[in-house]
């Protein structure tokens, strides 16, 4: 476990969560720890986001060279025609 010292934050950011913590009727301790696990969450999220992208862009390429060398599948070529 790190330890966190978040003094050196700026007085803007200070002020901000005081106000945050006021208007909520919440310590300060449990702004920061909301702020930070969504930040957190976001991450995550934008990994996960970013992997999926990586791993459906080698999936999409395989489909685009199928499609080039066989053709549409018999489904797709009835939905595309309408029927």
């Amino acid at each position: 476990m790190t330890a966190l010292n978040i003094r050196d934050i700026g007085a803007e950011r200070k002020a901000a969560l005081e106000a945050e913590a006021r208007a909520e009727g919440v310590p300060v301790a449990e702004i920061v720890r909301r702020f930070v696990d969504e930040g957190v969450a976001r991450a995550r999220a934008a990994r996960a986001q970013e992997a999926w992208v990586a791993s459906a862009r080698d999936a999409l390429a395989f489909e685009a060279d199928k499609l080039d060398t066989e053709g549409p599948t018999l489904a797709s070529f009835r939905h595309a025609a309408g029927g």
